[in-house]
């Protein structure tokens, strides 16, 4: 297995743990779903929209190095269990076209990330390997998050060891 296949693999495992937390919050009653929990973000459904959009956001930015850009797709500030659902499984079909795209020698290139207030606030160079690593921890640091949030109310997460991840995406294959 290349490197590229090996990132893939990650974030195979990634979309597939996130649809874990969307079953997992469909169950939530309402309120518990707009409860404001005082974390990064309000409550346990925008923090999962954030993760994703962290992932389709820079997915967008480096498709345009290997061809045309792969749009972020779309989600409301405040989305529902289904528009999350939804917003998943296009962030998905956005990955699975980038990795039909990359190339072991692309992960060494360089790119221009312009400036994103109040994110950064000057333009600068990032590496595609550092990149998608980066990517790959940003939502495991926001299912930690969740995780901890669930337990608080004595919800269970649904959290996806490799094993098991292989073992479902062997079956699917």
């Amino acid at each position: 297995m290349d490197e590229v296949e090996s990132i893939r693999k990650w974030f195979a495992y990634n979309t597939m743990a996130d649809g874990g937390y969307i079953e997992t919050l469909g169950k939530l009653p309402p309120e518990e779903l707009t409860r404001d929990r005082g974390a990064s973000y309000p409550t346990l459904v925008e923090i999962l929209k954030h993760s994703l959009d962290g992932t389709s956001s820079w997915i967008e930015r480096l498709s345009v190095l290997f061809g045309p850009a792969l749009r972020q797709p779309r989600c409301s500030e405040r989305p529902t269990v289904q528009e999350l659902r939804d917003y998943h499984e296009a962030t998905g079909r956005q990955i699975e076209q980038f990795f039909a795209r990359i190339r072991p020698e692309h992960l060494d290139r360089n790119f221009l990330v312009p400036k994103l207030p109040p994110w950064w606030d000057e333009d600068f160079e990032a590496p595609v390997r550092g990149t998608l690593l980066h990517i790959i921890e940003h939502a495991l640091q926001h299912r930690g998050e969740l995780n901890a949030l669930l337990w608080q109310i004595d919800v269970e997460p649904p959290i996806l060891d490799w094993v098991a991840f292989e073992e479902a995406a062997a079956k699917s294959a």
